[in-house]
């Protein structure tokens, strides 16, 4: 009798603590944000039940293909008028979402579910942008201890930009090989200072895409750029999670997504 109430007492210590294991990965698993790329410079960033959608990018507008029309969000956030950030709408087009996702694009305080976001004035890299006063904002994103930023097309950073970005998990920033957004050493610049702890390029020509090896115009892929660097992950899909914190002692990352398999030149 001994015996079998000590064989009882081991089951029901390992069915409890098997149950709290599988607790334990549950909320590891709830906790992940998940972020998504398109194509271009637009992702969208998903926490529990909410998604927010960065940078939709109009039809076939200097860029060679279309935007997938399944893409679904609670929330917009766009840095500047530019057809490629903007679905068109500076342009007058209308994209599928126009009037059913709220959209934002001005600096400012927001709050969408558990995301904390705060839009810091920018200014759009020279010489573009001046139909509409070179406007950029810079987006600062805060969810599950991790703070994303998504730099748009801005110029090189002022002092009070980095003073306001503070530290950084993981930047989305424009790298192409023809530097078409910021300028090499502009670029190195912005890397050293905001030193994120995960590099997400975006905004280069994506070549499966481009029926044009010469489009868009002044626009490089992002190969040339990934050349030598350590730490580089290259994805299979457009789809990756990220935990609330990177160890301080973990190399920077340089993490290259997939495009949308939605899309099709």
């Amino acid at each position: 009798m001994k015996i079998e109430s000590t064989r009882l007492r081991m089951t029901l210590w390992c069915w409890v603590l098997c149950s709290s294991l599988s607790v334990v990965r549950a909320q590891e698993a709830e906790s992940k944000v998940e972020i998504s790329y398109i194509a271009h410079a637009s992702f969208t960033i998903e926490y529990q039940e909410t998604r927010i959608l960065l940078d939709p990018y109009a039809d076939k507008i200097w860029l060679g293909y279309d935007f997938p029309k399944g893409v679904t969000a609670d929330a917009i956030f766009s840095t500047h008028p530019h057809y490629d950030h903007d679905g068109g709408l500076f342009r007058g087009k209308t994209p599928y979402w126009k009037d059913h996702i709220p959209f934002y694009q001005d600096p400012g305080t927001y709050t969408i579910g558990d995301f904390n976001i705060t839009g810091l004035t920018g200014k759009h890299c020279d010489p573009y942008g001046k139909e509409f006063d070179q406007k950029n904002t810079i987006w600062k994103i805060q969810v599950e201890e991790l703070t994303i930023v998504h730099l748009g097309d801005n110029g090189p950073l002022t002092e009070q930009h980095y003073q306001e970005l503070g530290p950084v998990d993981i930047l989305m920033v424009a790298i192409d090989s023809q530097y078409h957004i910021l300028k090499k050493e502009e670029l190195a610049v912005v890397l050293e200072r905001i030193a994120p702890k995960v590099i997400i390029p975006m905004h280069y020509r994506i070549p499966e895409l481009e029926e044009h090896a010469d489009k868009p115009e002044d626009l490089g892929e992002i190969g040339a750029w990934l050349e030598g660097k350590p730490n580089v992950l290259r994805l299979p899909d457009n789809t990756h999670s990220f935990g609330p914190k990177r160890s301080k002692k973990e190399p920077q990352q340089i993490v290259v997504f997939a495009h949308d398999p939605r899309i099709t030149p």
